[in-house]
């Protein structure tokens, strides 16, 4: 190489700015002559130790032929991920995945990972200048965290081997679980709080933004569960009821937009948009993308619509129209048992609890099928996938698990029915979800323990196959555990949950105090369950709890028209609007509502749903960025002129 080329290089390169941004600005523009004229040692960061942790493991199928194993571990190492084949028997073939801290931050880079600067800023991760993201204490083997390198080295590979997940060559792909970090999570009576940045680490935002919502949810639920515990000692006037709700639904939803601002922040998605990469199910054809240009999946939004509108959304009408249906035969049934048996019979309570199961199989069955029409409808990214899944499946849960509630409040007028029917179902549900939660995904922690003892003794000629004994016992255990889907099942059952405990708050006083001790357990159960019953899942980053706050908020305006309907028709409070506005009470019921509903309103205006500190960060991050902009123009300017 001419001396002239390196001297010029070095030369240019004392020049760059020293600020973050523009050094990272600068470093992106520097054309690959450049690069290529430096020594390698002065720029390329490869005496980092090799990490030879095993990240990912690949399953292959029994029909996977050795050929195949190896060209999809040749496809693999294209990539420069290191790869170790083992091909045990017919029915055990694995590859093992890992990767050099030096490739990871390359993934990073090309991923543009947010992650916070020497400055206390938040701005993309840079390969070429990793220095301005060592904190204090920190090495480059720290810059990538616990869940972003799996996620790093599969979106890294599994474009290409879609052809081989296909054709069933490869029959699965998920990480290992680190049992060292898994220690963290283990059940302590000394700890009052779950540690939602150790998930975030481990498990990323999307689950630990769940485990922070439960967590901020049942320590809100700590002021309704005190208020009706006063509220049954003093019976409290309803309208006083109905204004506390008001008040604590709303501030409790604000407050956790705020705190979901910062967490999102911290963990460098706040900034994620709808134009983010689409789903690995999105089909589409390659075109040219209108903003970057570049060749991306696109499929024509007028197939969406019709899928929509002519046949997801009147299957979804006729499926709330037959639990609207089964909710009112129950009334039937009972008629007819009363008739029959009397009012002592015990068999009144049949059905009742007859119902309260067939609204936990109804939905069980209706998430299935509200998932199948989603997946028709072709959405391009995750958050708008998620978003119409959820529109369908609320429509539906409202009618199936509230209809007969309403029914009884508004049309029989029996307060005491409503009250004997909404614990029921209450207590049913959360007794059923626990269920699902625990004793299902149990089972295959069994299966799999009875298959590990089964083969406690492994052969001989495995042993000498096998680069890692403690990593093929470990693939082999974890291979069999059920997937983990998505934190979907876990929110539509805190929004139930939700609704059951603010629709009907003036004559559930205790439904809070329920809710409250079932979601304490809840939240170690869940952690558990990630933990030892599910293989660990690929991190998901989000910035919100997308549609589910959507759903939230419905069921708080909700909860203002039904229990102001329950205060109406108390006798004395409608005998005396009826006195009092003879020709307009009705009118009066609609005014006390809108006050609410106002009252909702200004409270929702006065919290800002990003805390200040947030706020400043950005702007002086968009300031920050403005500034750097400049400054390379002159930069490039000056160069030109040298």
């Amino acid at each position: 190489m001419p001396q002239a080329q390196v001297t010029g290089a070095l030369s240019l390169l004392a020049k760059r700015p020293q600020s973050i941004i523009e050094n990272q600005i600068y470093r992106r523009q520097r054309s690959l002559e450049l690069i290529n004229a430096l020594p390698k040692e002065l720029y390329d960061d490869k005496k980092n130790e090799t990490n030879h942790k095993t990240y990912v493991v690949i399953v292959f199928s029994e029909k996977a032929k050795l050929q195949q194993c190896q060209d999809v571990e040749k496809v693999i190492q294209q990539f420069n991920v290191l790869t170790t084949l083992e091909v045990l028997s017919k029915t055990e073939k694995y590859l093992y995945l890992s990767a050099t801290t030096d490739n990871l931050l390359r993934f990073a880079d090309e991923s543009e990972l947010i992650k916070k600067t020497v400055t206390g800023s938040m701005q993309k991760f840079n390969y070429h200048s990793v220095e301005d993201f060592l904190l204090s204490g920190m090495t480059v083997n720290d810059i990538v965290r616990y869940c972003e390198a799996p996620v790093l080295i599969k979106d890294a590979i599994k474009p290409s081997l879609l052809s081989y997940i296909r054709n069933g060559v490869i029959e699965d792909l998920f990480p290992l679980h680190d049992y060292e970090y898994l220690e963290k999570f283990s059940f302590n009576w000394r700890r009052r709080s779950l540690p939602i940045e150790e998930i975030r680490n481990y498990f990323g935002s999307s689950i630990s933004l769940y485990f922070g919502f439960t967590l901020f949810y049942t320590k809100a639920l700590v002021f309704p569960s005190l208020f009706g515990l006063v509220q049954y000692y003093y019976s409290f006037n309803l309208s006083l009821v109905s204004s506390f709700y008001v008040i604590w639904t709303t501030i409790f939803l604000e407050l956790w937009k705020r705190k979901c601002a910062g967490y999102s922040y911290r963990w460098g998605t706040i900034e994620m948009t709808s134009l983010d990469k689409p789903r690995t199910a999105y089909k589409g054809e390659l075109k040219p993308d209108p903003i970057t240009g570049k060749l991306t999946l696109q499929y024509p939004m007028r197939y969406t619509y019709l899928q929509m509108y002519c046949i997801s959304y009147p299957v979804v009408f006729l499926c709330v129209t037959a639990a609207a249906y089964f909710a009112l035969y129950q009334f039937q049934i009972e008629a007819e048992v009363l008739n029959d048996f009397g009012e002592e019979s015990w068999l009144l309570y049949v059905p009742c609890i007859v119902q309260s199961v067939l609204i936990s199989i109804f939905s069980w069955a209706y998430e299935k099928l509200a998932t199948f029409l989603t997946e028709l409808e072709n959405h391009r990214t995750r958050s708008q996938y998620d978003r119409h899944r959820v529109n369908k499946l609320m429509i539906f849960e409202i009618v199936n698990n509230f209809f007969s509630l309403f029914y009884i409040a508004f049309v029989l007028h029996e307060l005491k029915q409503l009250k004997y029917q909404l614990m029921m179902q209450l207590l049913i549900f959360q007794l059923v979800c626990i269920a699902q939660e625990v004793g299902i995904p149990l089972l295959a922690v069994v299966k799999q323990k009875f298959a590990k003892f089964m083969q406690k003794e492994i052969d001989e000629a495995i042993k000498h196959q096998v680069s890692d004994l403690a990593r093929y016992e470990q693939c082999f255990f974890e291979s069999g555990l059920d997937k983990y889907q998505s934190t979907y099942e876990d929110y539509l059952q805190m929004c139930i949950q939700f609704g059951y405990v603010v629709l009907f708050a003036a004559v559930a006083p205790f439904a809070a105090l329920g809710a409250l001790i079932n979601n304490i357990f809840a939240m170690h159960i869940d952690l558990f369950k990630l933990c030892n019953i599910f293989k660990r899942p690929f991190a998901r980053r989000t910035k919100n709890i997308g549609a589910w706050q959507s759903a939230f908020e419905l069921l708080s305006v909700m909860a203002i028209l039904s229990n102001c309907g329950i205060l109406y028709l108390q006798p004395n409070i409608k005998n005396f609007f009826v006195n009092l506005f003879p020709n307009t009470s009705d009118l009066s019921f609609v005014l006390f509502e809108h006050l609410l509903l106002g009252l909702k309103f200004v409270i929702h205006k006065a919290i800002h749903e990003r805390p200040r500190w947030v706020r400043i960060a950005l702007l002086k991050a968009d300031y920050e960025s403005s500034q750097a902009y400049k400054n390379i123009k002159k930069l490039k300017a000056q160069v030109k002129i040298d």
